[in-house]
């Protein structure tokens, strides 16, 4: 786990909410000074702490973790599952697809 990376998106999504550090702190019960070291990579929040952060900023705990805001990962690791199966041709086609559907 990089914690530079994992502070680097709970700072992006403080910041998407315009939220100062002193704000995020208060609602989550922590320092102000253990919200920068989380931000900065120095240290890292626990689950309990993940997921209080994951309802305030409106985003899943993956989000902070593997840089995934989908909802619905389960859905998306039986996709990656079908597709380990499936030769180049075939996951260009699915490719092409999801593309013209996310457009």
């Amino acid at each position: 786990m990089n914690y530079s990376i994992i502070g680097a998106r709970i700072r992006q999504a403080r910041k998407e909410k315009s939220m100062t550090q002193e704000e995020f702190a208060e609602k989550m019960g922590i320092s102000v000074g253990y919200v920068n070291q989380v931000e900065t990579g120095k240290k890292c929040f626990n689950l309990k702490r993940f997921k209080q952060a994951g309802v305030i900023f409106d985003k899943p705990v993956s989000y902070f973790i593997e840089g995934s805001a989908c909802e619905d990962e389960d859905s998306l690791r039986e996709i990656v599952g079908i597709l380990t199966n499936a030769n180049k041709e075939q996951i260009n086609i699915v490719k092409k697809i999801v593309q013209a559907i996310v457009d």
